[in-house]
């Protein structure tokens, strides 16, 4: 679950959550990995609007202290609600993991860069269009991490944290951090996994 303040990042407009549940099948390190998806977007009817998504990766390369990782989504298929009036949303993307030692301790680190559908919003904040993404990850420790990413036309920021002994974990981002789209938003998300 993810709630977002505020709504759209369009300021005054409240804040709204969605609610997204996914099952993964197969291993990327042995052949492929397929995640089915359901999102149900906005809480405020519940699921009077949502879409359903399915994504594969696999990995592509892996030596010493490192692997690399490809992977691909479609998003926004059997849309209905507000989603239909929105074609199906494509990305694909390179994900590489590198482990750095520390004395005795290993960091972790994740670079991702890709390209996707309306992932980029015109500076005015109105329109938005296909482009490219990066972001990049670092294991402050065995529970904690925080990462940044880009878009080109926005920065993020964000910390994870996971519940010791438990599958849940949190997030909280700060999205377009220099407001240089005019849609500045904190979200806050919730994940379980069984």
């Amino acid at each position: 679950m993810t709630y977002a303040t505020p709504r759209g990042g369009v300021s005054g407009a409240g804040g709204d959550g969605d609610l997204v549940a996914g099952y993964s099948i197969g291993s990327p390190l042995e052949n492929l990995s397929l995640t089915f998806g359901l999102a149900l977007t906005g809480l405020e009817p519940l699921g009077d609007a949502g879409s359903l998504s399915l994504s594969a990766s696999r990995l592509a390369h892996v030596g010493g202290n490192s692997a690399t990782f490809v992977g691909a989504t479609v998003s926004n298929l059997a849309a209905w609600g507000v989603n239909s009036n929105r074609s199906e949303q494509f990305t694909v993307y390179a994900s590489h993991i590198l482990a750095i030692e520390k004395g005795s301790v290993e960091v972790p680190l994740q670079f991702v860069v890709g390209y996707g559908t309306d992932n980029t919003r015109d500076t005015d904040g109105v329109g938005i269009e296909d482009g490219a993404f990066a972001g990049v990850g670092v294991g402050i420790s065995q529970n904690m991490s925080a990462s940044m990413s880009f878009t080109e036309t926005q920065l993020n920021l964000g910390a994870s944290f996971n519940i010791p002994d438990s599958t849940i974990s949190t997030s909280l981002s700060l999205l377009d951090v220099t407001d240089n789209t005019d849609r500045q938003q904190v979200t806050l998300s919730v994940a379980y996994g069984f």
